[in-house]
């Protein structure tokens, strides 16, 4: 995983992560962890996934500014 920080094959019922990730700030690694885990629920990040990470992670986005 070159150019990616992780992927979930739902399919498969696992999240890849890329090696890279331990040298972040944990609260980016819990917001990158719970992405993955709300995309087995909700794949196709509709308004739904979106709400279901407010209400678990309100400051979400800036978590996922880092990562760009």
């Amino acid at each position: 995983m070159k150019a990616r920080w992780r992927s979930a094959l739902t399919e498969k019922n696992t999240i890849h992560l890329n090696t890279e990730l331990i040298k972040a700030p944990k609260y980016c690694i819990d917001y990158i962890i719970l992405h993955e885990l709300i995309n087995f629920k909700y794949s196709d990040h509709s308004e739904a996934f979106f709400q279901m990470l407010c209400s678990l992670m309100l400051a979400w986005k800036k978590k996922k500014a880092i990562f760009g």
